[in-house]
């Protein structure tokens, strides 16, 4: 059997990791045009692994090759087992074999009017959202307090308006009526925090 030069070590390692030592933790993940196998590695954590100005903690973290997944950054859109997440962390070793990444809570399709106060911008978005505790910073309060809010993500495809979602849009989702507090800007679409209406 032919000697692996360096570079070879993770990627064989990673293959057999898969294949051989833990089968039963294996899902197909999807980014854009991008397939192929992973292995889950890690249990939900909270902290540092946040993606920053959006609340988002990750949920659980897989083991990729990075030659399957060259585009994937933090805040990339992907599907794990057919249920949509956001990336909220995203690594490589030293080499650049693997591939760390942390994703977020599944994420559901959902109805969702938005609309803008004292203009005539109301359009109906079918959107992937999650409902989730946030940090309210809204108010007297002395310090942030938690808060029930919801992460919503839609496609700039989608977006049918001249201007951009702003702070302070409001969306009716399930019948309640948030207020956008953060906007973020992805790869294809715009990801929103929202909080309950005050």
């Amino acid at each position: 059997m032919p000697m692996r030069k360096p570079s070879e070590y993770l990627p064989a390692a990673l293959k057999g990791l898969r294949s051989r030592l833990m089968p039963d933790c294996s899902e197909i993940l999807r980014h854009g045009e991008y397939v192929a196998k992973v292995t889950r590695t890690g249990s939900p954590s909270r902290g540092e692994d946040a993606l920053i100005d959006s609340d988002i903690f990750e949920n659980v973290r897989v083991l990729a090759s990075a030659a399957d997944f060259p585009e994937l950054k933090k805040g990339s859109l992907v599907s794990l087992a057919d249920k949509w997440r956001i990336v909220t962390s995203s690594r490589t070793d030293p080499a650049c074999a693997s591939l760390s990444v942390g994703l977020s809570t599944p994420l559901d399709d959902v109805l969702v009017i938005y609309r803008r106060p004292g203009t005539a911008l109301r359009q109906s978005i079918v959107a992937l959202a999650v409902e989730k505790e946030v940090l309210d910073t809204w108010g007297d309060n002395i310090a942030p307090t938690a808060a029930r809010g919801w992460l919503v993500a839609f496609s700039q495809h989608d977006w049918l308006e001249n201007t951009e979602p702003r702070i302070g849009d409001e969306l009716v989702i399930d019948e309640r009526t948030m207020r956008c507090a953060a906007v973020t800007k992805h790869d294809g679409y715009w990801l929103l925090t929202c909080r309950a209406r005050r």
